[in-house]
């Protein structure tokens, strides 16, 4: 049993690695089921199981993995402290029995158990986190970033609450659902996701330059605009606020100049990695600067009603935003930080990867894009599902590559990458 919570964090994000490849894979199925009919298995039942696993096995797990290492100062090969190993082989067990019972019976009994469960999880990490974070001798800006992405996580589960009271007493209002739905979504992607990340990338350049630092005011305002950008999800409802209207435009506006001021500053320090050998750890994060800039920018547009009706109301759409913020701005993050921290070892093999991942998530992007923009004009776009089932397969093989890269020795080449 002692030798099961002596993992490392590189064979904890290992399995990690596994799970989002198994994501890709429920990816590729839902799309290879627009093509071929497949009466046994249920596509929102796929769904389901394809979006809890994506969230708890893929992400937070990985978040769960990295946030302890950098607060405490570790290595990759260091083994993970007990409490935390208890905790990531919770979170596994429940992630993985949510998969499987999404899968075969969608929203029932043991899915809502599970996915108790799984928010249960995520509290005892919260609590531990928030604990340890507490002790531990970091500068407050740097610990700002964590508390506001462990508040985001606690927050979201009101939505999860909020949706399984409404299936519990049979109310069936679209948009209340709707609002649930948003609700968690946003305080996961825009609040936990986003500032976990920010707060180990912004962990990451202390480090590195100890003189780095941005000002507690643009922390603090770029943290407050959290809550209100909500609130885009459901500004087209008939009957919205005409102040909170105006908030949000305070919100937008203050987020992007706050975003712009955090973008050039960073990019100042990671100056500091020229002439190393950091190609794909630079691919990777200007991949991410470019999505994030553009998901701010879709959040500016959507200010105006007709288009949040277009981005949050219609379907396509919305999928096409959460693949943007989840694939692009969060996954591929978490790979270039694993690279840059020696999770995952920078071979020929791992860089052919790589960017067969990019084409197929640029791809996977701008087929969704379209798809919404043609579904919204009632303009047929041919083959679509066909590129998109491509595209998803792309993704599932470049995973499945980077993984198998990692058992070979590395080799280095003229261009920095072994």
């Amino acid at each position: 049993m002692e030798q099961l919570l002596k993992i490392s964090y590189k064979q904890w994000f290992i399995i990690a690695l596994v799970d989002f490849l198994i994501v890709a894979v429920y990816g590729a199925l839902m799309r290879y089921k627009f093509l071929v009919p497949i009466p046994w298995l249920d596509h929102k039942n796929l769904l389901h199981a394809h979006s809890h696993f994506a969230f708890t096995a893929w992400v937070s797990m990985t978040l769960m993995i990295l946030l302890p290492m950098m607060l405490n100062a570790q290595r990759a090969t260091d083994s993970v402290p007990k409490p935390y190993s208890i905790l990531l082989y919770l979170n596994l067990l429940t992630s993985v029995g949510m998969l499987v019972a999404f899968t075969l019976q969608g929203y029932a009994l043991f899915s809502i158990i599970l996915s108790s469960c799984s928010l249960l999880v995520s509290f005892a990490f919260i609590r531990k986190f928030w604990k340890d974070l507490k002790a531990a001798a970091l500068r407050s800006t740097i610990k700002h970033w964590y508390y506001i992405s462990l508040i985001s996580s606690a927050v979201s589960a009101l939505g999860t609450f909020y949706l399984i009271y409404l299936k519990a007493s049979h109310q069936d209002d679209p948009l209340q659902h709707q609002a649930a739905i948003y609700f968690y979504l946003h305080f996961q992607y825009n609040g936990w996701f986003f500032f976990a990340c920010l707060a180990l990338f912004y962990h990451f350049l202390c480090n590195l330059k100890p003189q780095f630092s941005i000002p507690k005011a643009v922390q603090y305002i770029f943290s407050a605009t959290l809550i209100p950008t909500y609130f885009l999800t459901i500004v087209w409802w008939k009957g919205f606020p005409e102040i909170l209207f105006y908030l949000l435009i305070l919100s937008v506006v203050t987020q992007v100049c706050c975003w712009l001021y955090v973008w050039k500053n960073s990019i100042a320090v990671l100056k500091v990695l020229a002439g190393t050998p950091t190609t794909l750890v630079s691919v990777l994060w200007i991949a991410v600067a470019i999505g994030v800039s553009l998901k701010f920018l879709l959040q500016g547009c959507s200010i105006i009603p007709a288009l949040s009706s277009l981005v949050y109301g219609f379907r396509p759409m919305a999928i096409a935003y959460l693949h943007l913020v989840l694939l692009v701005n969060i996954s591929l993050f978490l790979i270039g930080f694993a690279f840059k921290h020696e999770f995952l070892r920078t071979t020929r093999l791992a860089f052919i990867a790589i960017l067969a991942l990019l084409i197929g998530v640029c791809l996977n992007e701008v087929l969704l894009g379209l798809q919404g923009i043609g579904g919204w004009l009632h303009w047929n776009f041919k083959y679509s599902h066909e590129f998109l089932f491509l595209a998803s397969v792309l993704i599932s093989f470049s995973i499945f590559l980077l993984l198998i890269s990692q058992c070979f020795k590395s080799q280095p080449n003229a261009d920095g990458v072994k």
